[in-house]
This record gives structure tokens, sequence and C-alpha cells, in this order.
């Protein structure tokens, strides 16, 4: 990006209501404290001077402690990918990095459209896609519901590296098959030295809202940190249910949970690279569903955000985020404003392409639909040069009143680097010509394209040694697993 996106960030928040927050969330940590269900996390916390409870499980942290974990928490690094042109810097004032929402496991059908249960196979035609699709940066999982359960994890992971090579953000479903995964990660690497300097790979973890910490999470913040992987801190209280309803209380939520991640991790290894990943929910209080797609949640991730920035470290959002049933007119509503709100905000990461119906459903089309959707917010943080050249002094001289600048030399120099010019899913010419066309729709345009992707797109594979090397860990592993 040419210039730093600082100049378009929004707020929501004061200083003032920032430092409070701050100042707010260090008390609760120190006189409510976390839940921590890990022996190994309890013991760390109590050799660093937290008041532990181990009967009740209750960590009581200091300010001060919270303040020396902060200090060491990187403010950027890079998610690696194994086609190094791929990789995502994440840093202040960059371009934000794309990615779908993970964790689906249905699907619209790419022939029929109906909502199904996604497969194996739907899986893999899903990370083709995405490898192929420009607008998204790096790729979440998706999974079949004919893979085994156990280790289920193991196998998605296994299929990303067959069929992408951008960096793959995972899930992990337990400490044991979360350690295989990092050890596939150092094979595809080149080793564990060679994967803390280029994580290939990154994880998201959460507690559950309020203040607590489950093993699975401490087991993940450890390993992140041991292994070098980007970890996603990410804290979703849902206002209303496990959140304050109020969005500011459910901010002040989130900011605490992620404080507590932030001491967990650096003090197993300081200097682990971690992300703010505010993803605020709210709970319809008419049904009881969780929203994805209300207005108040990008409010309050923008606030998420400011508290990053004040803290310094990378911030990760929901962009392009929806609670419609099917990639339709609210669908491209909700995420255009969540996604142009998130980046705005100085998100460096936008996730959620491809998800519907509150992150349960995804589809071949809103991919695409996601893809153009991310480019455009991108070229729109860029902004545009106003030097000499760009105003065109000159060139409104020479024209004068009433006169145009087609054929104006200014219009042939600037020509061709002014405009985004978008992917055939953006139709712009006339009515004959679209009804020459097909008259397609842009639902049907974006199917197309998906096909075209599936059906030409080569991905880059993995050497063959490298290969067999997963296919024996994955293969043991999920023996060990019966």
């Amino acid at each position: 990006m040419p210039k730093s996106t600082e100049s378009t960030w929004i707020t929501v928040l004061s200083d003032a209501e920032i430092e409070k927050i701050n100042a707010q969330s260090l008390a609760l940590l120190e006189k409510t404290g976390i839940f921590v269900d890990h022996e190994g996390g309890l013991k760390l916390l109590a050799r660093a001077g937290a008041k532990v409870d181990s009967q009740t499980k209750r960590a009581r942290i200091p300010r001060k402690l919270v303040a020396q974990c902060l200090k060491t928490v990187p403010d950027h690094f890079t998610l690696a990918a194994r086609d190094p042109q791929k990789d995502c810097p994440l840093k202040r004032g960059g371009r934000p990095y794309a990615r779908n929402g993970g964790g689906a496991d249905f699907t619209l059908d790419l022939d029929t459209g109906e909502f199904r249960p996604l497969m194996l196979a739907d899986l893999r035609g899903y990370y083709k896609l995405m490898d192929g699709l420009d607008g998204i940066d790096f790729i979440a999982p998706v999974f079949g519901q004919d893979m085994p359960v156990a280790g289920r994890d193991i196998m998605m992971l296994r299929e990303a590296f067959a069929n992408t090579s951008k960096h793959i953000h995972m899930r992990t479903f337990s400490g044991a098959t979360f350690k295989v995964m990092c050890e596939m990660a150092a094979i595809v690497a080149g080793g564990k030295k060679a994967l803390k300097k280029r994580p290939l790979v990154s994880l998201l973890e959460a507690p559950v809202s309020p203040l607590k910490f489950l093993d699975v999470t401490v087991d993940a913040l450890f390993l992140c940190g041991e292994y070098g992987i980007p970890l996603d801190v990410c804290v979703m209280p849902i206002a209303g249910g496990t959140g304050p309803v109020t969005m500011a209380g459910n901010v002040q939520l989130l900011n605490t949970e992620f404080l507590g991640g932030v001491v967990i991790s650096q003090l197993a290894h300081p200097g682990a690279p971690l992300q703010y990943a505010p993803r605020p929910m709210a709970m319809d209080m008419r049904t009881g569903f969780s929203l994805a797609g209300a207005i108040e949640l990008g409010m309050m991730a923008v606030a998420g955000a400011q508290m990053a920035h004040f803290y310094d470290v990378p911030v990760s959002l929901h962009g392009p985020w929806t609670d419609a049933m099917l990639h339709d007119g609210q669908s491209t509503f909700e995420r255009t404003y969540m996604n142009l709100m998130a980046a705005y905000a100085g998100a460096n990461v936008l996730v959620g392409a491809g998800m519907m119906q509150q992150s349960l459903v995804t589809s071949h089309e809103q991919l695409v639909i996601d893809s153009e959707i991310n480019k455009t917010v991108i070229r729109a943080l860029q902004g545009f040069s106003a030097d000499a050249g760009h105003l065109a002094m000159p060139a409104i001289a020479r024209v004068g009143p009433g006169g145009n600048f087609v054929q104006d030399p200014h219009t042939l120099k600037y020509l061709r680097g002014e405009r985004y010019r978008p992917s055939p899913l953006i139709f712009r010419d006339s009515r004959d010509a679209w009804m020459a066309s097909g008259g397609k729709t842009f639902e049907q345009r974006a199917n197309d394209i998906a096909r075209t992707i599936l059906k030409e797109h080569q991905v880059t594979p993995l050497p063959d040694d490298i290969s067999k090397a997963l296919d024996d860990l994955v293969g043991d592993a999920m023996k060990s697993l019966k």
C-alpha cells in the first residue's frame, strides 16, 4: 500500500474512554480474576505472582504483571505462506489481509443451490477455489461431515497443505491433536526453527465468556508460543447472553479476556506473536439467536480495534459477515458495511469471506463475491495522490470552460493507473450488452467464476518427500486416536 491507513481510521471511543476501559480491565483481572481449567497454567500464574485458588481454579492477576506481559507482545509479524509471494505482513497502518470464515460444515451446493452437509470432496474444492481467488489472502478451515470426528482437525490441515500454497489458519479440538498439527507444519516449513522464522500456519483460540480459559485454550497458548505460531486471541462475548447487554460493557469484558490471554501466553513464551481478535456478538433478545450482521457488532468491533491500537498489537476483525441464509441482497448489504467498518477501523485481518447464517454455512458464490468486496475495500483504503500532476491544473486551464478531457494528454498519461478494474463479477456496460452476454444475475456470474476457477486453477503441489512425510505422520496420529 502506498501510504499508511492510519489517517482513515474511524473511532467510537474517546481517548479518555479507552484509558477507562484499560484501567477497569486491570481492576477486573486483579479483583475478580479469571477461571483457568489447566493445572500448568495455574502454576505458571502463581509463580509469576498471581493469587491462585487451586480449588476454584480462579487466578487474580496483579496489574503490574499485565503491564509486564504486554511489553513482550510483538507489534508486527508475518503470516508466511508456502509461496513467499503470498505472505501477509501484519503491521500498524498496513493494508488489511482477508480470509474466509472458519469452521463451517454446511454448504449451498454449487449445482443446485441446495442446503446440505459439507463433505470432504467439497472441502478440497473450497480450498482450491480460495487458492485461486486473489481477494482471499489466506485460508481457514471448513470441515467435511464425512470425516472422522477424532482427528478431523488433523485431516483438515493435511487437505489444506495439499490444496493451497497460501497461509493456513487452523482450528484444533485438543492439545494432543494440535501437537500433531504443529509437527505437520514443521515438516512443510523445513523444521521447527524454520517454522518459527516463517510461520506457515496460525491458530484461533478463545476463552469462554465470561472470563473462562479452558484446558484446550491454555494448551494452544503454550504450544503456539513454543512453535512461534501466531495466535488469534478471539474474544467473543454475546451481548445480552455471555456478555453485558450494553455495547460498552461487552467491550469491557472482551478487553479483559484478551489481557488474560496475553498474560498466560507471554509468561509461557515471551515474545509469542498474538493478534487481538475482538469478535463481539449480540443476542437477539426476541429470538435468542446470536447475530452476525447487526450494525452494533461493527460498532463494538471498531472499539475493539481502538483497544488493540492502544496496546499496539495486530488486530483481526470480522469483515464480510451476515445473518442471511443465502448469498442474496441481505448478505451483500450486511457484509459490505461490516467489511468497510472493519477496514476503516484499522484491521490487519478481515475475517468471514464465504460465510452465511451466523457462520454455519459457506458457499462458492459468496467466496467469489467477498473476494471482490475485499479488493474494493482495499482499493478504497489506498486513497489517491494529490500531487501537482494528479491535481491537473494545467489540463483544466488548457481545456477551459465547456471543453472535455477525453483526448487531453493528461487523460492519456493517467488513464491506466487511476481506476480499479473489477473482475467480471461486476457488470458495467449497456443493457443490450448485458442481454447479449446472457442477462445473468450477480449470483449467476459468481457461480460461473467459481466453476471456472475450480476447472482451470492449478495449485502449487507439495514436494513428494514432504507429502509422504505428512501422510506418514497423519496416518500414525489417526491410528493413535482410535
